[in-house]
């Protein structure tokens, strides 16, 4: 029953944020609010099956409870969500504004995860060595806002793309933190038999903030990009070709095809700046709860858990 009403749940609450676009009256569809409402409605039917009727529950009651499970699932969420509101673009941002190709948008976006794979061993070793993990979160919570912060001003026309690199390392640096500190966090508070259980309610909370951070870039992008080129296009251009904009809006292939330092690229740029800076400032002000969430998390010495050897059965 709990499998049936949390699969359900999800089910119904993720789907919403992936459909939403495409409806008819987006977030006020009837479908869409249907789905939301009974996503909910399973899931908190999951929270009271488990708590009062399954003979063995999902995750004991009292980890769920837990300030520092539940600081570290928000922190998790909310970085999500921070990341998402911006990065779906990126790529097609690098290409439009700064001239990259394809393959060098891919290896600046991919910076992130060379940077933060290579981060982890560092962060494993200081863990290892301090016995500690809070303070390590209260430096890389700080340091992606600063890092999401920059790239409001960063990303605009005439920026050098160095300065967008550095951004890149710095938020790598942070993200690759809270991600292998979010995993010890939620470990060093449970027996070895909810490991599994807790590593996969971290990741469920992750690919909510997620689905959320890309359901506000897509919001964002919907509502800014059309109209910020029906404003910056030519009028002439717009005037002979009614669906220009549209055209430009839906097709990256259409935005690259204007050369560099035309009126239509240069609005096209523009626009593109526009809507960026709205999306990076929603990610830094969600990022922003992160110290909220930081400070819900006991400060836990990891180096006096006994650990579990051998084979379990």
């Amino acid at each position: 029953m709990g499998i049936v009403l949390l699969g359900g749940g999800l089910v119904l609450f993720l789907l919403p944020f992936e459909l939403a676009g495409s409806e008819e009256g987006q977030w006020q569809s009837a479908k869409i609010i249907c789905m939301l409402v009974f996503g909910i409605i399973l899931l908190a039917m999951f929270c009271l099956n488990e708590r009062f009727w399954a003979p063995k529950p999902f995750l004991p009651y009292r980890l769920l409870l837990s300030r520092t499970v539940i600081g570290t699932c928000l922190l998790t969420a909310t970085y999500q969500v921070a990341y998402y509101c911006w990065g779906s673009y990126f790529t097609s941002y690098l290409q439009v504004v700064h001239q990259v190709s394809i393959s060098q948008a891919g290896y600046i976006s991919s910076a992130y995860d060379v940077t933060a794979g290579i981060w982890d061993f560092a962060v494993g070793i200081l863990i290892s060595k301090t016995g500690r993990f809070k303070w390590l979160l209260m430096g890389a919570v700080p340091l992606m806002i600063l890092g999401m912060g920059l790239m409001i001003q960063f990303r605009q026309p005439g920026v050098s793309l160095v300065l967008v690199v550095m951004c890149q390392v710095f938020i790598a640096l942070a993200g690759g933190t809270i991600t292998i500190v979010a995993q010890v966090s939620v470990l060093a508070t449970a027996a070895h038999e909810n490991v599994a259980a807790l590593l996969a309610l971290l990741g469920l909370f992750g690919y909510i903030g997620g689905a959320i951070g890309n359901s506000v870039s897509g919001a964002i992008w919907t509502h800014t990009l059309p109209q910020a080129l029906e404003r910056l296009l030519p009028a002439d251009a717009v005037a002979a070709d009614p669906t220009l904009v549209s055209t430009i809006y839906e097709d990256l292939t259409a935005q690259l095809s204007y050369e560099f330092g035309t009126p239509e690229r240069t609005a096209i740029i523009d626009a593109y700046s526009i809507a960026q800076k709205r999306m990076l400032i929603a990610g830094t002000s969600f990022m922003a709860l992160g110290l909220l969430w930081v400070l819900v998390i006991r400060n836990v010495r990891v180096d006096k858990i006994k650990q579990t050897k051998g084979t379990v059965f």
